[in-house]
């Protein structure tokens, strides 16, 4: 059983356990970057709409006029809830990306245990 990545490379049975314990582990691993970036996204989301709601309140004129104000009081905050939403779906990106690394590599797993079945794993 190849890689699959073109090299050509054929995989044993330890080689694919090692490929799967690797990316659960970065699995595992990212579970807290998302969770972090989940986090990071909210404060600067709650930042921004306090933010937004004082400049608002403080502003002279009609509401239409207020709520412009207030954009532009809060542009910062609004770059910074923004940036971190980015980070947030970005790290959900990568988690998802692994756990599809991880489907392939039991999908190997599978193909390869099979593969070493038929031939006789010399056993016995």
């Amino acid at each position: 059983m190849s890689t699959g990545d073109g090299g050509g490379e054929v995989l044993n049975p330890v080689e694919v356990e090692q490929i799967i314990r690797a990316t659960a582990n970065g699995i595992g691993k990212s579970v807290k970057v998302v969770s972090e970036a989940h986090a990071a996204f909210k404060t600067k989301t709650r930042i921004y709409e306090h933010a937004f709601a004082v400049a608002y309140i403080s502003a002279e004129g009609p509401s239409h006029e207020k709520k412009y104000r207030a954009e532009k009081v809060t542009q910062q905050e609004r770059a910074d809830a923004e940036a971190a939403e980015v980070a947030f779906r970005h790290a959900e990106r990568q988690m998802k990306a692994l756990e599809i690394q991880l489907s392939a590599a039991q999908t190997i797993a599978k193909s390869v245990g099979q593969m070493y079945g038929a031939a006789g794993s010399g056993r016995g």
